[in-house]
């Protein structure tokens, strides 16, 4: 995959969920596998945002939380748009990387959900300096901002092609 299907991705990703939070919508288990690959009829591949069963609505709530991995357990485990934006950059990493963050190769999925909860809580994330958007995704994780639309600002300055992409 090319850099610049990453950061298309990426950037989608930030505006479907600049999108939702603009409607007061929380998604709420933002993961990988939540978003659907559909083919343009230009031939280009983008990403669809699914899942909305845990979603949080005005007074409707999901009590949905995202996956190990994607979910700040530094913070109580409430839906609000910073669980959104937090699992943003974990998604924004595996697009960037190619795997979960902290995953290591064979590792079996219950050992890995209880070892990336205890780092994250402890505040340890991988490394990103070799990724591209590793401001981005350090900000997601490391509550830089405010709302979704302050994320899709700097999204759109990173991914968007601002860099010679």
């Amino acid at each position: 995959m090319t850099l610049e299907i990453q950061a298309a991705w990426c950037l989608q990703a930030a505006e479907a969920i600049a999108y939702l939070h603009s409607k007061d919508v929380i998604h709420s288990d933002l993961r990988p596998e939540n978003f659907l690959l559909y083919s343009c009829p230009d031939g280009r591949i983008e990403i669809r945002l699914c899942d909305f069963g845990g979603s949080t609505y005005g007074e409707r709530t999901g009590l949905n939380l995202p996956d190990s991995g994607f979910f700040d357990t530094r913070k109580p485990p409430i839906p609000k748009p910073a669980t959104d934006i937090f699992s943003l950059g974990s998604v924004f990493y595996t697009i960037m990387s190619g795997h979960w963050p902290h995953w290591a190769d064979g590792e079996d999925l219950l050992a890995y959900r209880l070892r990336v909860d205890e780092l994250f809580e402890k505040g340890e994330f991988p490394t990103v300096s070799n990724l591209f958007g590793d401001s981005v995704i350090q900000g997601c994780w490391n509550d830089q901002y405010v709302n979704a639309n302050e994320l899709l600002v700097d999204c759109r300055q990173v991914f968007n092609g601002d860099r010679g992409i």
